[in-house]
């Protein structure tokens, strides 16, 4: 059966199922062209180290490329269709939480920077199994080039695909803006193509890994976690002035659920 060419006249049932397929249809479209735009606009591939190993970034390959631009357009698709296609739970009770996590991460290419990060902010549970968020970051990098701290803010989101008793497994994607004290990085990864390159002080970032959660008590829980962590300005000023940094490190930190 034909659906009715003016949703006014149509019954209930029917205007619910237009407005959803209305809705998701917009939203793949503006999906589709922004990753189409991000994809045409990142770092040209012949300018990444060839030393590098699939494993030291395994969701940056194609055609996920979590570590670049993007990725986001992916978390964007996955969140959308998370909310979009699943059923509300009208007994699930929407939470707030706060958190902090701290880790510590090290740069698998030259110059092998460090990067110490305290990330707090919070969450927002939307789904049982996923919540949204936003973060502030405090960085700090150090190599025998670098020597600098950034703050940044990311938003995020996390999906919950097991839970075992008070164990829930997570995987978790961010991406954001960060503003470094000094430009970082100073220099490329000393590939022969990649060594002049100094980079910016505004940068954009973008986080994923995996990790557990465990629950101490209705509202506490601590939680740990291995992430990948790549820097770069996006070539806003130009290919020549866009080094990247690529890191992977081990976090840990708390949740602490707000409300009843």
């Amino acid at each position: 059966m034909l659906l009715p060419t003016d949703p006014l006249t149509a019954d209930p049932l029917t205007q619910f199922f237009m407005k959803k397929f209305l809705s998701l249809k917009v939203s793949v479209v503006m999906i589709l062209a922004i990753a189409c735009w991000l994809s045409a606009d990142c770092q040209k591939s012949e300018l990444y180290p060839p030393f590098t190993k699939w494993y030291q970034d395994p969701m940056g390959l194609k055609p996920l490329r979590l570590s670049t631009a993007v990725g986001v357009a992916w978390a964007s698709a996955a969140i959308t269709a998370s909310l979009v296609l699943t059923k509300k739970d009208s007994l699930f009770q929407k939470r707030i939480t706060l958190y902090n996590e701290n880790g510590y991460s090290f740069g698998y290419k030259f110059p092998y920077t460090t990067v110490l990060n305290t990330e707090f902010g919070l969450m927002y549970s939307v789904r049982k199994w996923m919540v949204i968020g936003l973060g502030c970051d405090l960085l700090h990098f150090n190599d025998k080039i670098n020597h600098t701290s950034a703050i940044g803010i990311m938003p995020f989101s996390r999906w919950y695909p097991f839970v075992i008793q008070k164990t829930k497994l997570f995987f978790q994607y961010g991406g954001g803006m960060s503003y470094c004290f000094e430009r970082f990085p100073l220099t490329g990864t000393g590939w022969a193509a990649d060594t002049a390159r100094v980079g910016t002080k505004f940068n954009l970032m973008s986080k994923y890994g995996l990790g557990i959660e465990f629950q101490i008590n209705k509202r506490l829980s601590l939680e740990t976690s291995v992430r990948h962590f790549h820097l770069s300005n996006g070539n806003i000023k130009g290919i020549q002035r866009n080094p990247s940094h690529d890191s992977n490190g081990i976090f840990a930190g708390i949740v602490y659920k707000l409300g009843t």
